[in-house]
């Protein structure tokens, strides 16, 4: 008897996406399996972002399907060629499944640290206040920053307000981690500490896609790579073998521009 496969963590299959009349991405497939850390690398431009943010609909796809551990997202075409997603209801859910941490943090300003992590599981997912404050608190701990639950962002370093993004999308129990650019906003001396965070719960065998321009942690943590150009994927394949090998001309000399300005 066969084992029934699993569906993927994340499925993304032939999205399309246009800004006016600038097409971003031109037909990309993409799926994560449940444990799968996948690093999404490319130049400034190419539509990693774009494609991160179809993933749990910031931006909704002018065409391709989009599925969540296995629900896909139904899109209503819309009048002319704005889509839309068809149900509202399940685009909360969907986002619940595939949380989002920001390049830019995103934190409510009026809010404290602990308010923050604290309020989706409290205002979307309706859970006891007891049961979310514990947990949003032993989130704070584990990304090291308990001390500074009562501050308010503009208190933090930008290494500690992502750190409290990252508690904020923990807080939701998702399913799937989606990084955009976690460390671009950051200063040099920063960025380590939301790196080893990153790290840890990549070593929990959680389903990430991340974003990100830096290769030393990319290749040490993803389990497999992707290279975007100018909307298209030209590489994939397990990171140890892509950064060893590179497949095509462009990745070779993306790396190797990367590799010349870390020195």
């Amino acid at each position: 008897m066969h084992e029934e496969k699993r569906a993927p963590a994340v499925a993304l299959s032939g999205i399309r996406k246009s800004f006016g009349s600038q097409e971003v991405l031109h037909g990309v497939s993409l799926s994560a399996q449940e444990g799968e850390v996948i690093a999404i690398l490319g130049s400034s431009g190419s539509g990693k972002s774009t494609l991160l943010r179809c993933a749990n609909m910031l931006e909704i796809p002018n065409a391709g399907k989009v599925s969540i551990m296995g629900e896909e997202i139904t899109i209503d075409p819309g009048t002319g060629c704005m889509p839309r997603p068809a149900d509202p209801r399940q685009l909360n859910r969907i986002r619940e499944r595939a949380a989002m941490v920001f390049q830019s943090f995103n934190l409510w300003s009026h809010l404290t640290i602990l308010q923050n992590v604290m309020e989706a599981p409290l205002h979307v997912q309706r859970r006891p206040r007891n049961e979310v404050r514990a947990e949003a608190e032993a989130l704070l701990e584990r990304v090291g920053i308990e001390a500074k639950r009562d501050k308010y962002p503009s208190e933090l370093s930008g290494g500690q307000q992502q750190r409290a993004a990252i508690a904020r999308a923990l807080a939701m129990r998702p399913d799937v981690l989606l990084f955009d650019e976690p460390t671009s906003a950051l200063d040099p001396e920063l960025v380590g500490e939301v790196l080893r965070v990153i790290r840890d719960l990549a070593a929990e065998g959680r389903t990430m896609l991340i974003v990100t321009h830096e290769m030393a942690f990319a290749r040490e943590v993803s389990t497999r790579t992707v290279f975007l150009h100018q909307g298209e994927i030209t590489d994939d394949g397990p990171t140890s073998e892509m950064f060893a090998n590179p497949c095509s001309d462009r990745f070779r000399q993306f790396l190797a521009r990367a590799d010349a300005s870390s020195h």
